[in-house]
């Protein structure tokens, strides 16, 4: 049976998974992609990188290079690629938005009337289209998690 001293476990002796790895490397990459390393210390760091068992042994790798940029500010959501469906979506909104303002702007051009009344609901028709892309680019897609913060 394993004793209590043995079981814990100290931030030094926490496992590096592959995805830090990975994240770890790609940081090396930039920063030899920017001049800030040779071919030589590339290799070299990538092969400790690859090698490495522990969180602790990635963390000399980066810590002469600068902090990667922050993608976003906090609290302010992300914008994401639309994919396919979301394309499909917004055109066929799309195209109904131009059929309602070709009926309204012929129904105001058989009347006669004065006042330009299509504008109201042309207007809204826009409106409806914006918020809807609007919603698809900000939105995780249908049967995703969102992720936690």
């Amino acid at each position: 049976m394993v004793g209590m001293d043995e079981m814990s476990t100290t931030a030094r002796d926490i496992r590096a998974s592959d995805a830090e790895r990975e994240r770890t490397a790609a940081r090396i990459r930039d920063a030899a992609a920017e001049g800030r390393l040779t071919m030589v210390e590339l290799e070299e760091r990538l092969s400790s990188v690859y090698a490495a068992r522990l969180r602790h042994e990635l963390k000399p790798l980066v810590a002469d290079l600068p902090a990667p940029p922050s993608t976003a500010e906090p609290g302010r959501p992300v914008p994401r690629r639309l994919d396919s469906w979301d394309r499909v979506a917004l055109a066929v909104h799309a195209v109904l938005v131009a059929l309602l303002m070709v009926a309204v702007l012929s129904r105001w051009a058989a009347t006669g009337a004065v006042f330009f009344w299509p504008v109201f609901p042309i207007f809204w028709a826009l409106v409806s289209l914006a918020v809807h892309a609007r919603l698809r680019l900000f939105r995780p897609p249908w049967g995703r998690p969102r992720p936690q913060a």
